[in-house]
Parts: C-alpha cells; sequence; structure tokens
C-alpha cells in the first residue's frame, strides 16, 4: 500500500486578476504559496492552479521569488490528481484571497483533520475528515419581504467560508462532474458535504477574505498595525 500523499493548493481559477494585486509588494497568491512551503507536510508539493490565461503571469511570479511550486492547468491537473495511488491524496487548498493565513494555522487544520480520520478509522470517499476554516458574520443580516424590514436573523448561526479547506480526494472522482468547485470555496463546501460530513474551524481574524483592492489594502493595514503592536 503506497503512502498517503498530501499537496497544497493555491487555486487562481475563476479569481480574475485579484491573485495578482500586491500585497506588501507581492500578489496575493505568494502568500498562500509561502504559507503551504512552511507546512512540513505539504512542503516540496504545492500547485498553483489557474485557467489558461492566468498561467504565464503566475510562473513569472513564482520565478522572481524561487517559491518551488508548480503552475498547472486547473481542469487537467484535478483530472490526474491521484492516478496510479492506493487510497486518497490529501488535499490542503489555501485560497489567494485569504492571503495572510498563518502556515501555524493551516498545520493546525491539516492535524485536526488527520485525528478525525483516525478516530473513524478510516478515510471514505471525498468528503470524510473534511475541515472547512471559516471566520464569523460581523454585519447585521436583515430579511425583507415586498421591500419592508420584517426581521433580524442570528447571525452566530452564519459563517463566511475562510482558508483552507482541507479533505481527501480519491482519482476515481475526477470525472467531469465530479471535479472540486475550486473556483468556489462556497461551492467546494456544498460539494464536499454531499459526499460526507465537514467540520468547521474559526480563522484568525488576518484570515479574512478580500474581494476587491481595497480591501487588500484594509488588509495590509491591519496587518502593518498588527506588526506594530507585537513590537511595541
Amino acid at each position: 500500500m503506497s503512502q498517503r500523499m498530501t499537496v497544497g493548493v493555491v487555486p487562481l481559477e475563476g479569481r480574475g486578476s485579484l491573485p495578482f494585486v500586491d500585497l506588501h509588494h507581492e500578489a496575493l497568491f505568494l502568500h498562500a504559496v509561502r504559507a503551504l512551503l512552511e507546512v512540513d507536510r505539504v512542503a516540496g508539493h504545492v500547485v498553483v492552479t489557474v485557467d489558461p490565461d492566468q498561467g504565464a503571469a503566475a510562473a513569472a511570479d513564482l520565478d522572481r521569488t524561487d517559491l518551488p511550486a508548480l503552475v498547472k492547468d486547473a481542469r487537467g491537473w484535478w483530472r490526474t490528481l491521484g492516478a496510479g495511488r492506493v487510497g486518497p491524496v490529501t488535499v490542503v487548498m489555501h485560497d489567494p484571497l485569504c492571503p495572510l493565513v498563518p502556515a501555524s494555522f493551516l498545520a493546525a487544520c491539516l492535524d485536526d483533520t488527520g485525528a478525525a480520520d483516525v478516530r473513524r478509522g478510516a478515510a471514505g470517499p471525498g468528503g470524510d475528515g473534511a475541515l472547512v476554516a471559516f471566520r464569523p458574520v460581523t454585519d447585521t443580516i436583515k430579511t425583507v419581504v415586498d421591500d419592508q424590514i420584517v426581521g433580524t436573523l442570528d447571525r452566530e448561526v452564519f459563517g463566511v467560508v475562510a482558508s483552507p479547506v482541507v479533505f481527501d480526494h480519491r482519482h476515481e472522482h475526477t470525472a467531469p462532474q465530479g471535479l472540486p468547485p475550486t473556483a468556489d470555496f462556497g461551492a467546494l463546501v456544498a460539494w464536499l458535504r454531499a459526499q460526507g460530513p465537514v467540520s468547521l474551524r474559526k480563522a484568525p481574524s488576518l484570515g479574512r477574505r478580500v474581494d476587491d483592492p481595497s480591501a487588500v489594502n484594509l488588509l495590509e493595514c491591519m496587518d502593518e498595525m498588527a506588526r506594530m503592536v507585537q513590537e511595541t
């Protein structure tokens, strides 16, 4: 029986140019790559998946930083992941739009998933042992009927999918209908729930998702302030 493989994935597909916006003078996605490379079980097995029009830019950014990650076409790479192996491949998927998730949190999520697999006995297809990081919802959520506000929902029961998402992926699930929807982490969680149990873990505040360049600027300011507080 072959040893289980663990691979870190930074998916750029479906995210346009935002993964290439600068944060601390380098592209967002490079922060995600670097964090994965710092996780012992993942180091040496980090892949950046791309849409066809993103490949050249991603490769150029990686070359400038000498980070040892491979750039692969998203759909083609997922179809071949795990080919020739016995059992699942453990995937640690780090969304580049959550660029400041620390490596220590990624490692802890991977360890938690492994411990859950041991408790169950063996990881089953797809979603068994899957873990999803989330951030709490801070906005007030109202319900509206006929343009009238009629109530307030309890935001404690909601969460925003963050990073990472850790799951076991089997090669036999790489038929076109079985490819994980990597362009949207919300859809990815639904895909995993359809296959098995999913547990949640709260991500640190700097692990929040950005959705436009102004949010990147805000995250950069928050990170700089946090570092100043730590140094004083």
